[in-house]
C-alpha cells in the first residue's frame, strides 16, 4: 500500500470517535447525487458509514466498500441493512455494471485516479452515475477560519516532525471517454454543536487522526478551553457551525469499455 493509503487507514485508530463525530450528508446534496430509480449504489471508502446510514433510507441495495477492518466492523454494527465489504477505489469485490451509482463521501483525495475511475468505470452500468463530495467546515467565515488555523497549530507541536499531513489539493476526478462532463453542486448548511461535539468533531481530521493518542487527549484539552474562552461554549450550549458542501457528478458512458 502507498503512503496515502497508509495515512487513510489511519482514521481506523480513531474508528468509534470518527462514527460518533463524523457529520452526515445533507439531504439537498443526496437529492442532487443520486439517479433517478436507483436500486443499488456502492459507498466507496465508506468509513463508519455516515454516509451509508442515509443511503439505506433511500436505496434498497447499499454496498458499503470500506478496506480498514476498524471502520468496517463500527460501519457493519451500526448499519445491518447495508452489505459491509473489504475493498478499495482501486479494486473493489464487485461485479461488471453491479452499480447505478457509486458515490465516494470525504475520501476522492486518497484514491489514485489512473486507477479508481476505470475500476469504478467497470462496476457501474452503463448510464450510471459516479459522485463524488466534500464536507469541510466552511473557512470563509472568520470564527471558523480562526478555529481552524489555532486547531492546526496545536497538532503540529503536539505532533512534532512525526505527522505528515495530505499534501496539495484534492484533483477532481477525470472522466475522459469512460464518463460524461462533470456536473457541479455547492451549498451550505449548519451543525448544532455543543463543546464536546465540536471537540469531537474536529478529532476527526486526518492530521489529528495522525496523532499518538496522548498528543490527541493534550489537542482535546485546549481545543475545549479555546471553545469556552473564545466561543462561550461549555456544558450544554450549543453553537451553529457552518459546513460548506460540494458535490461532482458524472454519467458512465454506456459505450465504452473500462
Amino acid at each position: 500500500m502507498d503512503r496515502s493509503g497508509t495515512r487513510a487507514l489511519s482514521f481506523g485508530e480513531i474508528a468509534e470517535r470518527y462514527d460518533r463525530f463524523r457529520p452526515g450528508v445533507p439531504t439537498a446534496a443526496l437529492d442532487w447525487l443520486l439517479p433517478d430509480g436507483c436500486r443499488t449504489v456502492v459507498d466507496l471508502a465508506a468509513g463508519t458509514g455516515a454516509l451509508t446510514r442515509s443511503l439505506v433510507d433511500r436505496v434498497p441495495n447499499v454496498v458499503a466498500v470500506e478496506p480498514d477492518p476498524r471502520m468496517r466492523e463500527v460501519l457493519a454494527r451500526g448499519c445491518p441493512a447495508a452489505l459491509a465489504l473489504p475493498g478499495t477505489g482501486e479494486e473493489m469485490p464487485l461485479p461488471d455494471g453491479r452499480a447505478d451509482a457509486v458515490l465516494i463521501s470525504m475520501a476522492w483525495h486518497w484514491m489514485d485516479p489512473d486507477r479508481a475511475v476505470p475500476e469504478i468505470a467497470r462496476v457501474l452500468r452503463g448510464g450510471g452515475r459516479f459522485g463524488v463530495l466534500w464536507n469541510h467546515r466552511d473557512v470563509s467565515v472568520p470564527w471558523v477560519a480562526e478555529l481552524d488555523r489555532f486547531t492546526r497549530a496545536l497538532r503540529a507541536r503536539e505532533g512534532g516532525r512525526g505527522v505528515v499531513a495530505p499534501t496539495g489539493k484534492a484533483v477532481d476526478p477525470p472522466t475522459g471517454a469512460l464518463f460524461g462532463p462533470l456536473e457541479e453542486l455547492r451549498l451550505t448548511w449548519t451543525m448544532t454543536v455543543t463543546a464536546e461535539q465540536l471537540v469531537g468533531l474536529l478529532g476527526t481530521d486526518a492530521t489529528a487522526a495522525l496523532l499518538p493518542a496522548d498528543a490527541r487527549r493534550a489537542v482535546d484539552e485546549q481545543v475545549a478551553g479555546y471553545a469556552r474562552d473564545e466561543l462561550g461554549l461549555s456544558g450544554d450550549r450549543t453553537i451553529e457551525l457552518p459546513v460548506a458542501c460540494r458535490c461532482l457528478r458524472t454519467t458512465r458512458n454506456p459505450d465504452t469499455a473500462a
